[in-house]
Formats: C-alpha cells, sequence, structure tokens
C-alpha cells in the first residue's frame, strides 16, 4: 500500500532498526471491496518478499477509512496461515513479546489512531514471503448532494504537521511490476433501485454496469444480458506502479438518503440484536443572526492551486450565505498559529460591501507548517458570542497529526456555547488527495457539523468548486435536529437489580482468599452491559450529512417484529417534537451489523475518553472499550488483534486448507426486492415520496389511513466459520447474559487474604465512586457474580433486592423505593422504568461542561430526569412523590454547589434549564 514517493509516504513495511533498508519490498497491493446498499466490506492483501538473511523483526503500517472497523486480521508467512485474536493490548504485547523473546513467530496489529493500523511482526524467517490480510467495515459517507455517495479507499498517507504515530521510519522499497495495485469494488443496491452516475473521480478506472463482480467476463453478449441487473455495478482499476493518491468513486441511487434500519440476530444469540439505522436530515435553518468564521489553511502544503481553490470557495459562500439582518463574517488564515485578514481583526457586518473589502484581502501566501488546535482555540476566543449562532468552516488539505487536542478544544466551546442556548458548529471542507478524513472527519463529528472534499483532479474547475461551496451552504442552513430518544420496540428484562448493601459494613464481612480467587483481566472486572447500549446517545444532533444510530440489544423475550420510534425537535421552533414510526422484521443471523454497532459505541467511548480526567472514570472508560472490542473481536485503542506460532490464535498449513477469510461478513445483509432490509420503499416512506415532503416533518403531515407495512428479511440462518474469532461468547457465555445487571458506579475495594494481613485482592462494589487498581484486577464477586470460594465465602447476592413492578404497574412506587437515603436513585431502577426500551439521555451541556466527575454529573442528570418524569406522567398523584422530589432537588443543588461550586443563582438556573429538557423526553 506504499505510494511510489518514499520520501513523503509513510505506509508499508518497516524495519525495527531505525534509518535502515527494511529488506523486505512491496511487491503487490490487492483491494477488495463489497458494497451492499449503504454497507462496505473490504480486505487488503499485501505481499512482501523479505530479503534478509537472518529472522527479524518488522512492523508493517496501513491506513484505512477513519469511520472503518478492523474486524479481522491474518499473514501467511512461511506457508502458515495465522489468524488472530484480540486481546487487552497489554495483554497482547505482552503474549507477542514473549514469543518474539522464545525465538517463535509471532503478530501484532494495533490501531495507532482512527485511520492508521500499525502491524508488528516478530522472527520473520529469512527469504520468506509475508502477505498480510485485513479486513474492515463500515457505512459509506453522504457526498454532501442530496442521494449521493462517496467511497474512499486510502492507499497511504502524506507527510504531515505534528508528532506523526509510527516512531520507527525507514525508506520502504517499492519496484513496479506487473499488477502491482489492483483495485474491485462492487456496488449492490435493491432490486427496485439503480446505481446512476458512477464515476471514478482520481483515476481511468474500467466501470461495468449490470455486475457486482467479474463473471461477466466469461458470459457471451446473450448470457451478459440475460444475467444484466440495473441494481448492480462493478469497477476495476490495476496499475504496473504503486499509487500516488486514493482511490476515489461516487455514485447516486434514488432515495439513498431516506430512512433504513437494519436488524441482526448474533450468530449462535438470539437474544442479542444489533440494529442500524440511517438517514439523511433535511428540514431548512429557521433564520437567526449568525456569525460565519472562514478559517484557511496557509500552510506550505497549501501553496499554488490548492491555495487559489480555498480563496475561490470563500468568495463563492460569501456570495451566497444568508443574509439575516445583523449577521457578520470573519476570514481567518492559519499555520501554526492563526490571525484575521480583516482590519482591526474583528467580525464584519454581513453585506455586499463589507464582503467586497475582505475578499480584496485574500492572498496567495503559504508557508510554514500545521497547528489546527492553536487555530481553533484562537478562532473560539475571538468569536462573538453576541451572536446566537456560529459556523466555523475550516478549508485545508488535513495534514495535521494533532488531532486529539483539536478535538478537546472543539468539545469544549460547543459545550458551552451550548449551555448558553447558543449554536457553535464546524464544518470542513477537505482540499487534494493527501487530505486526512479522520482529521476532517473528527473535526466535524465534534463540532456538530459535516465534510466535503474536493479531489486533487478538480481543484480548478470552477463548477464542481460552485458544487461544493453549494452543499457546504446547505450543511450550513440545515435545521438543528436534536433526537431526543429512539424506541426500538424491544423488551428487555423487566426486574431491576439494587445494592442497598453493597459497599456497605466492609470491615465485619466475611473475605474471600485472594489465592482461590486469581486475577480478573481488564475489561471482564465490569458489571454486565445494560440492555440497550446505544451510539450517539439521545439527546444528540444532526445536520444535513448521513447520521447513524446503532444500538446492540439484549432483548427478553422472542419477537416477530420489531417497531421503533425515533422522537426528536427541531431546535429553535416552538412545539417542534415530532415521531417517526417504522416497523422491521429480523431475521438474519450475523455479526456484520454487531461489529458496526461495537465500533460506533468504542467511538464514543474513545472521543469521551479526550475529556476525562478523573483517573477512576478514565479507567472504567477503558474497561468498557477492552469489553466491547474482545466480545466483537474489534481492534481498538485498548484491544490489539495477536496471534503467535506456538498457539495463540488459529495456525494452519495453507498447502493444507483452504484459507480463511473465504466468506463475506456482508452476505448477511438482505437486498432481496421482497424483503427489503430498510423503510423507503414501505407504508410512510412511500407516502415521503409522493408528496415530497421533507424526511423529517412528513409524520405532522400523514394520512391517517396510511400505515407503515411489515419490512421483510429472510428467514435464513447462515452461520459463519469463525476460527479466527477466539471472542468469549465461544465460551458459552453470551455477552449480555453473563452475571448482574448492574451500572452502579464502581468502587475499588480492598479484600484481604486469610493468610496475611498486608496482602489484598481487589475487587469491584457498586458504590458511588471506585479507585482505579494499583497492581492486580480483581475478581466480580462483590457483585454477585458467584464462583467458588471455600472457607470464608462470601455471597453478596443475597444484599440484591429484586423489585419487580407487578401488573398493570405505572412504576411509581418502585421508583419511590430507588430512591437512596441522599437523594439520588438507582440508575438500574431509573434506566428500567423511565427509559426501559431505549438509551438513558445524554447529560445536558448545561451539566456537562462543569469541571468534576462525570459519574456525578450523570446522577444529578437522572435525578432531574426523575423529576421531569414525576410532573409530567404523575402530576395527579404529587402527593406519593412530592417528598421524593423534593430530597431529590436537595440532592441536586447541594451536590452542585458543595461539589462543583455553583453559585446558587447559577445552581437554579442549571437546575430549571436542565428540567426543561428532561420533561422533553417524557
Amino acid at each position: 500500500m506504499a505510494y511510489i514517493n518514499s520520501t513523503s509516504r509513510r505506509q508499508g513495511i518497516y524495519s525495527h532498526k531505525k534509518w535502515t533498508r527494511a529488506g523486505y519490498p512491496l511487491l503487490s497491493s490487492s483491494y477488495k471491496y463489497m458494497v451492499r446498499d449503504v454497507f462496505v466490506e473490504a480486505t487488503l492483501t499485501e505481499t512482501y518478499q523479505a530479503q534478509t538473511r537472518a529472522k527479524s523483526e518488522v512492523s508493517y503500517v496501513f491506513e484505512v477509512p477513519p469511520e472503518a472497523a478492523v474486524i479481522r486480521f491474518s499473514a501467511e508467512v512461511g506457508g502458515n496461515q495465522i489468524e488472530a485474536i484480540v486481546e487487552e493490548k497489554a495483554e497482547a504485547s505482552r503474549k507477542y513479546r514473549q514469543a518474539k523473546n522464545e525465538g517463535i513467530q509471532a503478530w501484532k496489529l494495533d490501531k495507532v489512531n482512527d485511520e492508521v493500523f500499525q502491524i508488528s511482526l516478530g522472527n520473520i524467517a529469512p527469504k520468506s514471503s509475508i502477505v498480510v490480510h485485513v479486513t474492515y467495515a463500515y457505512v459509506i459517507s453522504s457526498d454532501t448532494i442530496e442521494d449521493t455517495v462517496r467511497l474512499t479507499i486510502p492507499t497511504g498517507w502524506a507527510a504531515r504537521s505534528g508528532t506523526a504515530p509510527i516512531s520507527e521510519v525507514a525508506v520502504p522499497t517499492a519496484p513496479s511490476g506487473e499488477n502491482a495495485v489492483t483495485i474491485s469494488v462492487g456496488i449492490e443496491v435493491t432490486k427496485k433501485q439503480m446505481i446512476l452516475d458512477l464515476n471514478s473521480l482520481s483515476h481511468h478506472a474500467t466501470i461495468t454496469n449490470g455486475f457486482c463482480d467479474d463473471s461477466f467476463k466469461t458470459l457471451t453478449p446473450v448470457e451478459k444480458g440475460k444475467a444484466y441487473e440495473q441494481c448492480k455495478s462493478y469497477v476495476y482499476y490495476t496499475s504496473k506502479h504503486f499509487m500516488d493518491k486514493h482511490f476515489v468513486l461516487t455514485w447516486a441511487v434514488p432515495k439513498i438518503d431516506t430512512l433504513r434500519c437494519v436488524i441482526e440476530q448474533f450468530d449462535g444469540e438470539p437474544w442479542s440484536l444489533a440494529v442500524a439505522l440511517t438517514l439523511v436530515s433535511n428540514i431548512e435553518l429557521d433564520p437567526e443572526e449568525h456569525e460565519y468564521i472562514f478559517l484557511v489553511d496557509q500552510s506550505e502544503s497549501m501553496s499554488g492551486v490548492r491555495t487559489s481553490t480555498a480563496n475561490d470557495i470563500v468568495k463563492t459562500m460569501l456570495g451566497q450565505l444568508p443574509t439575516e439582518k445583523r449577521s457578520s463574517f470573519n476570514i481567518y488564515k492559519f499555520n501554526t498559529k492563526a490571525w484575521s485578514i480583516l482590519l482591526k481583526g474583528q467580525s464584519l457586518e454581513y453585506d455586499k460591501r463589507n464582503v467586497s473589502k475582505a475578499i480584496r484581502r485574500l492572498k496567495m501566501d503559504a508557508s510554514g507548517s500545521t497547528d489546527i488546535n492553536a487555530a481553533l482555540a484562537t478562532v473560539f476566543d475571538q468569536r462573538n458570542t453576541s451572536k446566537p449562532r456560529c459556523s466555523v468552516i475550516i478549508i485545508t488539505d488535513g495534514l495535521d497529526w494533532g488531532i486529539t487536542a483539536a478535538m478537546k478544544t472543539i468539545q469544549k466551546h460547543v459545550q458551552k456555547a451550548a449551555a448558553e442556548s447558543q449554536l457553535l458548529r464546524v464544518f470542513v471542507l477537505g482540499l487534494g488527495d493527501d487530505v486526512s478524513r479522520s482529521m476532517c472527519e473528527a473535526l466535524a463529528r465534534t463540532g456538530c457539523g459535516s465534510t466535503a472534499y474536493i479531489s486533487e483532479s478538480q481543484l480548478q474547475d470552477q463548477d464542481h468548486q460552485l458544487s461544493k461551496a453549494e452543499t457546504m451552504i446547505n450543511s450550513i442552513n440545515r435545521a438543528p435536529i436534536r433526537v431526543r430518544s429512539i424506541d426500538w420496540g424491544v423488551t428487555t428484562s423487566t426486574t431491576i437489580a439494587t445494592q442497598p448493601d453493597i459497599g456497605k459494613n466492609m470491615e465485619t464481612r466475611p473475605r474471600p482468599n485472594r489465592k482461590q480467587l486469581g486475577a480478573v483481566a481488564k475489561g471482564d472486572n465490569l458489571p454486565p452491559p445494560a440492555p440497550i447500549q446505544q451510539a450517539p446517545l439521545p439527546g444528540s444532533m444532526f445536520w444535513a450529512v448521513r447520521s447513524y444510530w446503532y444500538a446492540i440489544i439484549d432483548r427478553d423475550s422472542d419477537m416477530n417484529d420489531l417497531e421503533a420510534k425515533i422522537t426528536y425537535e427541531v431546535l429553535g421552533r416552538p412545539n417542534s417534537v415530532n415521531t417517526i414510526e417504522f416497523i422491521a422484521e429480523y431475521a438474519k443471523e450475523g455479526r456484520f451489523i454487531h461489529s458496526l454497532a461495537a465500533q460506533a459505541l468504542i467511538q464514543r467511548l474513545e472521543d469521551k475518553a479526550i475529556s476525562i480526567t478523573d483517573p477512576a472514570e478514565k479507567y472504567r472508560n477503558e474497561c468498557e472499550i477492552i469489553r466491547l472490542g474482545k466480545t466483537y473481536s474489534l481492534a481498538s485503542s485498548q484491544t490489539s488483534f495477536v496471534a503467535t506460532a506456538n498457539g495463540v490464535g488459529t495456525c494452519t498449513r495453507i498447502s493444507d486448507n483452504k484459507p480463511p477469510n473465504s466468506r463475506s461478513l456482508l452476505s448477511g445483509i438482505p437486498l432481496d426486492s421482497e424483503h427489503v432490509p430498510f423503510a423507503n420503499t414501505q407504508g410512510f416512506a412511500a407516502e415521503i415520496i409522493q408528496a415530497d415532503l421533507p424526511v423529517l416533518e412528513f409524520i405532522t403531515k400523514r394520512s391517517a389511513q396510511a400505515q407503515p407495512e411489515t419490512i421483510r428479511m429472510p428467514q435464513t440462518r447462515e452461520l459463519h466459520d469463525d476460527q479466527w474469532s477466539g471472542l468469549s461468547m465461544a465460551r458459552g457465555v453470551g455477552p449480555h447474559r453473563a452475571g448482574l445487571d448492574i451500572s452502579e458506579p464502581l468502587r475499588m475495594l480492598n479484600i484481604q487474604d486469610d493468610d496475611s494481613d498486608a496482602s489484598s485482592v481487589t475487587v469491584f462494589s457498586a458504590t458511588a465512586s471506585f479507585e482505579p487498581p494499583m497492581a492486580e484486577v480483581g475478581t466480580f464477586e462483590a457483585l454477585g457474580v458467584t464462583r467458588g470460594v471455600s472457607g470464608n465465602d462470601w455471597d453478596a447476592s443475597s444484599s440484591i433486592t429484586a423489585i419487580t413492578s407487578g401488573a398493570g404497574g405505572d412504576g411509581l412506587s418502585e421508583l419511590i423505593a430507588a430512591q437512596d437515603g441522599d437523594g439520588s436513585f438507582d440508575p438500574n431502577a431509573i434506566r428500567q422504568l423511565l427509559f426501559p426500551s431505549t438509551s438513558t439521555p445524554a447529560v445536558p451541556a448545561f451539566i456537562s461542561i462543569l469541571n468534576g466527575q462525570d459519574d456525578l454529573k450523570n446522577r444529578i442528570w437522572l435525578a432531574i430526569c426523575v423529576v421531569a418524569w414525576f410532573q409530567k406522567k404523575h402530576e395527579e398523584r404529587s402527593g406519593e412523590w412530592s417528598n421524593a422530589q423534593t430530597k431529590a432537588e436537595e440532592f441536586v443543588k447541594t451536590t452542585l454547589r458543595c461539589v462543583f461550586r455553583v453559585t446558587s443563582r447559577k445552581c437554579a438556573n442549571i437546575y430549571a434549564n436542565s428540567l426543561d429538557d428532561a420533561v422533553g423526553y417524557f
């Protein structure tokens, strides 16, 4: 996958002897992509040839799309095929080092950042060949043009500012030869749809319509005519030289932007469902005062045509932005710092006269490196905070490694603006073929905005520039939609586990024998996850770009249909709460959607980690990532793939067995015309098409006769060969059914060994806070997950009380009973009684911007949600809950004043605003 320009590219095989030739020239790169509707599965295969005379250690560095989940890794070395398993990162490194030190071949894959991965290969035999297979999955990006998608196949990255993710860097050899690079892309949509305007923006590729593979090559013209299907296309590209830019395709599919939903049962675990829901918003933003800030890259890599294009985009957008009275604009240039090009550096009123003056100040200068974080900090600090809306439009070639700090800066200012009822967003326009999509997507995701890209070959295309400028303006003009909840319509467990005694009287309790308990691996030492794990959380927003929601659901009973409802509001509009309802039938078993859902959950946790300062919260966040990575076999910031020739992973002789990975996980996504897995041809969506109404606004105008029809999906069972997985569910315990369902905050407790007062074992307890372990991670018994312990066995399960609503009960008395002495509530009770079929809403910005523990902020928010539920659902029974409300209010206000040091006046405002927000969820 290396570029030919080795002086600026950093991808391929590298020796661990710094600044020496690796001795493993790249022979070929093969990219095999399959796109079904909006879902993508890709396998990268690269072949290297060892030219060394002794065993050595090398690293293989490669790039994937930033939104992709790496789901498989294997390597062929010396006639062996090794399928790796996923372990916690430190454990994977330990196994790799141990094998390497013992002279045994070993392989390890690590995530460096969202788009860069590194594979370490230890004790590679002299003169042997290395074939690396990496499989990844993701949902394709919208191209910000209606019903159009964009597929970018990354083939390397250019030199960038900041600290590079790869420490050992050598110059990889990259000889040319026949078929040095091959790319194949199969595209398939539903039979009633047609693929339109398929185009390769970067290379002269061969495009064949009517087929999604190369089977047409052996057919006669008559046979081709009979087999031709308008819902399929195939793209093929080959070159005897290695690539110097990304491979980019775009195509359109009518109505691909409408709502669609895919439901999947996990292989062998019928109670585990994964749901992928996607749609594109098209509601216009109501006019309001607005500040538009252009932040234009002026680093050296932008010199020439890129700077010219950036200036042209600024001119075009300034001529077409909404002209609401008292709106303003500013233009900043940046490299390692940012500065306004306007006189006095202040924003100007948005009118033709000021725009004309500003445009004349645009220059072609380009120099220095890039520091996007410093630039954003300057812009945010200098923006006009009197404006209720501010949009920052970044125009860059995206060559900066400093993305984490920039995301943290954006997150801080966006939350601060939201807490003051202002709308701050970040949009990114990427220029050129080297642009880091990982950086652009991360900035826009954190800033609740969108992205657009212009390929190198189109930088001077005036019509294309105009089109991209218009789509960016359209994105800015889209209304801020907040999804309050997604009711997945699935019945989860109705039993609420509470722990009134856990963590109490620890000094007098019997203590287990540490030697008999042993240690529990990091990631396995958490309570079981919530029955519904959703990403993003309710309360999040989405814009004009394609938006996705994923959920992993531990259902409690069998069901034939999944009936779901999205409740959303248009911010700034009174009485704007609306709903979208859809019915979908599930039937397919697999792991593709589960992988995407788990990756989305991991992404949410990794984004959250940026702002975590408390060590205990950081540790728990890492544990959550590890659990998801190990359960669903995904590489992440906390998990790695690992395999050794002495038993870690699966090793097979290639000569004796067909290489694994021959079956596609994507085959589980049905596209049969009679079993459409999404809602755009059924019921309410058909009405949208006929009435030409906005996707999210149709519900208020919907005919009473129009009823959603059942979406049929094939009742087939397709099990895959998962020798490669090594997943925890293969041990006979499902990812959701093990242990108790407890989501209380955790505290680390020291339980002494029977033999010595000096030694201890660490266990989790469900109390208000916990400390991360300093040495071993302990066991799970304190939460009632029992195992055989002789002697002074301690069974904490006796302290766990089950509260179950009676037949026809409304849960009021149960929730009041779940209130703790300090006025807060058991999170499990809140989840089961208030949000039984949807995730708990995200903590609003009024609370989240406070400095302090996230866990305590969550408890404050949940207490406010309970008060809102009392008032909204049981107003007529206030005599029953008034005391509980008083205690909850006292808990909230006392915690805000004493823990977060909030003034009484601000405390009252936070409580009132958050309560108003919470009422909307009921």
